[in-house]
């Protein structure tokens, strides 16, 4: 990450304000710590106050990132040699047979629904500030990230409490229906874009924009269908357009630059992006999840790798030599940071994208250094290793949003229906994706009749690996219960599409109804 002035102030008072606890009942004790004359006043002040909403975005790169990939198809965390069992989470991952007590479905709950209540905490505050132009516009940014974390949650868990307020009191929040939750992020987004700054500088770099507001509304419209039944493809189109046509940002030209340690506001494609610090503001631990122990040597890490995420060999398969964007894996004979040959306890470490093979008789092992297991997979560095990382923690910012992926629901959009848009602008809108990835191969660049919805669904596979889309899309496209490297098929198991209510959630609160199926 880059210095920056929006980083310094968002983690100024970070431990301001104690979180909640799952959207039931919250600590009071912070109203009595503001009165008339201690209101936030400036700019500064105001981002002080409100950074606990911000701090709790760092989780969106654990608990939520766990949720949302380790059950697709772009990854898969075996077993090797013992290493990585972890109580079979990630197995239970890969097969989809998670429970209501997961460790994984639990923490990411856990963490959605107290970072709404940290939202709800300090809107509770500042609506009693004086009135003021600042204090429009930081309510509008706390509203919109809560509608991030509530999209969140409402897409991993469907139907799910919806809490607006500090509620200090006794009473129990209870389901409500996943349409409904979407109606009303749709519409706290739409009331509260005129008071979103329209500017891409250090001052909003890691706080919602206008431009963060209409690509969620894309986002939303994009999925209505899943989410409340009913499409709604020109609201992709018009929201898509409004940050395209903002000109505010522009597809990189090397595509792995926005992802790089050095990251940041000067990027000019990200349209919002979560501010990590290797010793400020940590939680970026990617690099240690796939990096193989002897990486240390490759990128002069202080630690050793954990050696275990790594990709499924169909969704590799994807990736062809010509596209830039295959440039992210590691695989075959890998190198220390000389070009010498990496040997690892006396075995060369040549990294298989296919040798997987389940140990007979274990638990989802695939084995250890003797039989090639902890070789098995390329490894994805997207988010390249920050050689500066301190313990287990890199300084790259994550991206949350960004113009490509506008550009590919724009076109998507319009082959599912959309009428706001041509075919004509569809392919263009694709092709500024694609032509960056085969700058010279022509040939693979796409026309009105290659541009079809399966290109769509491969096209936002090879461009937004472990950027926290590829459940959503697989769900969107109806391939959330394709067959997987040891996972059958489950084309019965649809309620699959969510996940439960946590057991612990529902102990907490006999109000919450549990999902179908589970």
């Amino acid at each position: 990450m880059k210095k920056r002035f929006s980083k310094i102030h968002l983690f100024l008072f970070a431990g301001l304000l104690v979180a909640g606890q799952s959207c039931t009942k919250f600590d009071d004790k912070m109203y009595s710590a503001y009165t008339e004359d201690t209101f936030p006043k400036t700019p500064e002040q105001f981002i002080a106050l409100t950074g606990p909403v911000y701090t709790s975005a760092r989780g969106y790169f654990d608990n939520y990132f766990s949720l949302q990939t380790a059950g697709s198809d772009e990854v898969i965390i075996p077993t090797r040699g013992g290493d990585w069992f972890d109580g079979g989470k990630w197995r239970d991952m890969h097969y989809h047979t998670w429970s209501a007590s997961h460790e994984v479905v639990q923490n990411n709950w856990d963490w959605g629904f107290n970072a709404i209540g940290t939202c709800n905490r300090v809107l509770s505050i500042l609506e009693q500030a004086p009135e003021s132009t600042t204090k429009a516009q930081t309510i509008s940014e706390i509203k919109a990230m809560r509608a991030w974390y509530y999209f969140m949650m409402m897409d991993a868990y469907g139907n799910i409490p919806l809490v607006t307020s500090f509620d200090t009191g006794t009473e129990l929040p209870a389901t409500t229906a996943r349409a409904e939750v979407y109606k009303f992020i749709v519409k706290d987004l739409e009331d509260n874009l005129a008071n979103l700054s329209e500017e891409k500088t250090e001052a909003t770099y890691g706080r919602p924009t206008k431009w963060f507001a209409h690509t969620l509304l894309a986002k939303l419209y994009l999925n209505a269908q899943v989410y409340s039944g009913t499409a709604n493809w020109n609201k992709v189109v018009e929201h898509s357009n409004a940050v395209i046509n903002s000109g505010k940002y522009a597809l990189e030209n090397d595509f792995l630059t926005q992802f790089k340690p050095d990251n940041g506001a000067s990027n000019p494609e990200p349209i919002f992006s979560i501010p990590y610090d290797a010793s400020r503001a940590t939680g970026n631990t990617l690099f240690n999840r796939v990096l193989h122990y002897a990486h240390r040597q490759t990128f002069e890490l202080s630690i050793n790798p954990w050696n275990g995420w790594s990709a499924q060999p169909a969704y590799f398969d994807l990736f062809e030599n010509a596209d830039n964007r295959k440039k992210q894996w590691l695989y075959g004979q890998q190198y220390n940071s000389t070009g010498q040959p990496l040997n690892y306890n006396g075995l060369n470490v040549v990294l298989d994208p296919y040798n997987y093979k389940l140990i007979p008789g274990s638990d989802f092992d695939i084995g250890g250094a003797d039989d090639g297991g902890r070789l098995a997979g390329a490894r994805c560095i997207k988010y390249y290793p920050d050689k500066n990382q301190i313990s287990n923690n890199a300084g790259n910012d994550v991206v949350v949003f960004r113009l490509a992926d506008v550009l590919l629901m724009k076109a998507e959009a319009v082959l599912r229906g959309a009428t706001a848009a041509s075919v004509s602008q569809a392919v263009d809108a694709a092709n500024q994706v694609r032509k960056r990835a085969f700058p010279v191969n022509t040939e693979k660049h796409f026309t009105a009749s290659t541009l079809t919805l399966d290109a769509i669904y491969k096209e936002r596979a090879l461009e937004f690996t472990f950027e926290l889309t590829r459940r959503t899309d697989m769900i969107r496209f109806g391939r959330w219960e394709d067959a997987q490297l040891f996972k059958p098929a489950n084309a019965g198991e649809t309620y699959k599409r969510l996940f439960p209510i946590p057991a612990r959630a529902r102990a907490n609160n006999n109000k919450l109804d549990q999902n179908p199926g589970y």
